[in-house]
């Protein structure tokens, strides 16, 4: 909140808490981290991770339980916690990242 009371929240969708346990994978399939997943939208997710710096700008995030990848772009590294918005095929596309979603067999 701004000193008016306004939010500074510029999310497109709300995120709902969720705390469910995941794998941040980059996309080479070179690097895995374990993750809790905090909040959850349509367009990001904030995750809990041990070692924030150390993951690359584009991955994928595997929730638990659940039977799909989504390709994110980190947005934001705090201590303990990355942001990532989740990237379409057509906003990688735009972008030229095609790049960022790997073959099904990964």
């Amino acid at each position: 909140m701004d000193i008016l009371g306004q939010s500074n929240d510029r999310r497109v969708t709300a995120r709902v808490d969720v705390l469910k346990s995941g794998t941040v994978v980059s996309v080479d399939g070179l690097h895995r981290e374990a993750c809790v997943v905090d909040n959850f939208s349509e367009t990001g997710a904030l995750l809990i991770v041990e070692q924030p710096l150390k993951l690359p700008a584009n991955l994928l995030l595997i929730i638990d339980g659940e039977n799909n990848r989504r390709p994110a772009r980190v947005i934001r590294r705090t201590r303990n916690t990355i942001a990532v918005w989740f990237v379409t095929k057509e906003m990688a596309r735009t972008a030229g990242d095609a790049w960022v979603f790997p073959p099904d067999e990964f």
